[in-house]
């Protein structure tokens, strides 16, 4: 009886996911969507918008600022 390990076992299910391999694929495209839109958006107006008061330029900063943030935090991961 000396050396019998009766602890609880570790890692028995490393290779059993519960969520399909689809649905990661389609998670993963979805938040690299969620993230690139805002950052593209905000690109383009940019350019496009000239006449825009200090309150939209601020509020279209913070958003694009925020956007970039997302992007490099997802890469970071």
């Amino acid at each position: 009886m000396m050396g019998v390990n009766y602890g609880r076992r570790k890692n028995d299910n490393n290779g059993i996911s519960m969520i399909p391999r689809w649905m990661n694929i389609t998670m993963i495209i979805c938040k690299w969507f969620i993230t690139m839109i805002p950052f593209v958006i905000c690109s383009l107006m940019y350019f496009f918008q000239s006449e825009m008061s200090l309150w939209d330029n601020m509020l279209l900063t913070c958003v694009y600022l925020l956007s970039l943030s997302g992007i490099i935090n997802s890469l970071d991961n």
